[in-house]
């Protein structure tokens, strides 16, 4: 019996993708542009009595995230950050490097949903620097006490970087098609057919809020359509549960990874644009880790490798 356990164990166990250190490189090129560009300073906040009305997360221990809202704060940690993404893009001192971003990602996070509402657009970036940083420290530690990790069956730290990455998008996947189970009985692709009530609640909000609705016009075509057919709803958004559910598969192989991360890149712009859900940064780390555009444009040709 434990001996068919090691041998699923065995089959289930991710490979090591060959990820070249250039591919790899042009990888954290993307991922640092996208950090530092979408790294926002909330500082209408400031304008109120209490920064911090609805405490959240490390707020709720009494840390003061207010700072994340003041430009001249930011600005002074956005110019350190300039050279710390310097040096982790070229791939030295990640363990230093990494832990600056993810406090400056953490504070932001966390001061935006301290204001009584709460968003998760910053959460997949979070998510990646969270992985890659704890991959980093431990490595960091080990190579501190004299004992450096050992890899095997192709692996080394920058494969285990990307592996880490894709794993923390996945999981952020996997959370989300589990918690849309448990919170709706199990009944959730069943209640798709209710799903044209909410867009129109939402797409009202959407146009007094700007007092304006820039939609294309197979957006506004699906909208009308789910609405006045409850049941295509439940045809055309149920695959975007399984997408969700099964995301780990990308962690399997580049042809997985593209085939998931293509999938979960067409959810999230049904999501933009049909129910008025923004989340580009899950679509950009998507590219960056699952989808691999460099890879499949550039890398592939020149190594001749499709693994």
């Amino acid at each position: 019996m434990s001996g068919c356990i090691e041998r699923w164990g065995e089959r289930l166990r991710p490979r090591a993708v060959a990820y070249g250190r250039f591919e790899v490189g042009a990888m954290r090129l993307c991922f640092a542009l996208l950090f530092y560009f979408n790294l926002p300073v909330y500082s209408k906040f400031l304008n109120q009595g209490d920064p911090q009305p609805r405490p959240n997360g490390l707020a709720e221990w009494g840390l003061d995230f207010s700072w994340a809202g003041d430009p001249a704060v930011m600005g002074v940690l956005k110019l350190l950050l300039v050279p710390v993404l310097a040096v982790y893009v070229l791939g030295y001192l990640r363990w230093v490097a990494l832990p600056y971003m993810l406090v400056l990602s953490l504070a932001v996070g966390t001061f935006k949903n301290s204001q009584g509402s709460i968003s998760h657009v910053y959460q997949a970036i979070t998510m990646v620097v969270l992985a890659q940083a704890g991959w980093h420290l431990y490595l960091a530690l080990r190579r501190a006490a004299g004992k450096p990790p050992k890899f095997r069956d192709g692996w080394d730290a920058d494969r285990v970087e990307v592996f880490v990455s894709q794993s923390a998008l996945a999981a952020i996947y996997l959370t989300t098609a589990i918690t849309k189970l448990l919170r709706s009985d199990g009944a959730w692709v069943f209640q798709l057919r209710h799903i044209g009530v909410d867009l129109d609640k939402t797409w009202s909000q959407a146009y007094y809020n700007q007092l304006t609705l820039d939609a294309p016009g197979w957006a506004v075509a699906i909208k009308d359509y789910v609405t006045a057919h409850p049941w295509a709803a439940v045809l055309l958004f149920a695959p975007g549960l399984f997408a969700e559910f099964f995301a780990f598969l990308g962690l399997y192989g580049r042809r997985l990874a593209l085939v998931l991360g293509v999938l979960l890149v067409v959810l999230h712009l049904g999501a933009i644009y049909v129910m008025q859900l923004t989340f580009w940064q899950n679509i950009a780390c998507l590219f960056i880790y699952f989808v691999n555009v460099p890879y499949w444009l550039c890398f592939r040709w020149r190594r001749g490798e499709e693994n």
